[in-house]
């Protein structure tokens, strides 16, 4: 499918602006786990508006916020100034081709961002992710299993993977994975842990979500 990612991520938060603004549980785990690996150089794949990037930032990290959309990343780096946070660089680029050199991140930080696209977009930026981390650095990220409410709505483009069933992302595939895929997609990997974990949020009518998903912790 030959779509514009930056448009439709562009378009969808200038519609609907900054609507998540709590750390996930997932980042906050993901703090201690970099600490106590003495990862400082971290990368926010996917960072939004920024939320995990000042996070970050605030806990110490040299943090490196990128993103597909210029808008994400204009919000995230307006947040930034006003917090007076020097420790944040910001570079726009496709999670499928990360423009940094080989062996260059101590961490990943990825939430909330993989499963947009087919099944092939998420082998690509697996195979970046693994490129631009250092030896023995750590990608901490997660995928929407096959268990989220929103699998099997709208139209199946292939396997595992829809399109126009989820309001607000009706352009944009989701994938759907299960916990063999994501061992295959991680097997160049030398040490890789997968736990499921329930999200909850709420919408901007108060309704109360559930997102099924698996956190994969893996080592280079």
């Amino acid at each position: 499918m030959n779509i514009k990612w930056e448009n439709e991520w562009d378009k969808i938060y200038r519609d609907q602006g900054e609507v998540q603004f709590d750390i996930l549980p997932t980042a906050i785990a993901a703090t201690d786990i970099f600490k106590n690996n003495n990862c400082k150089r971290i990368m926010d794949l996917g960072c939004g508006t920024g939320r995990h990037s000042i996070y970050l930032a605030q806990q110490g990290f040299n943090v490196y916020a990128t993103d597909i959309s210029e808008i994400g990343l204009e919000v995230t780096k307006s947040k930034a100034e006003k917090l007076n946070l020097n420790n944040i660089q910001f570079k726009q680029h496709d999670m499928r081709n990360i423009s940094f050199n080989n062996n260059f991140f101590d961490g990943i930080l990825c939430v909330w961002t993989t499963g947009h696209g087919i099944f092939e977009d998420s082998r690509k930026s697996v195979d970046e992710i693994y490129r631009v981390l250092k030896p023995d650095g750590i990608v901490i990220i997660d995928y929407v299993s096959i268990y989220d409410e929103h699998y099997g709505k709208g139209q199946e483009i292939e396997k595992d993977t829809f399109i126009n069933n989820f309001e607000g992302e009706e352009n944009i595939p989701h994938h759907y994975s299960t916990i063999g895929e994501l061992e295959d997609l991680y097997s160049n990997f030398r040490q890789v842990e997968i736990k499921p974990i329930d999200y909850y949020f709420f919408d901007n009518y108060n309704n109360k979500h559930t997102i099924k998903a698996f956190v994969v912790i893996s080592i280079k």
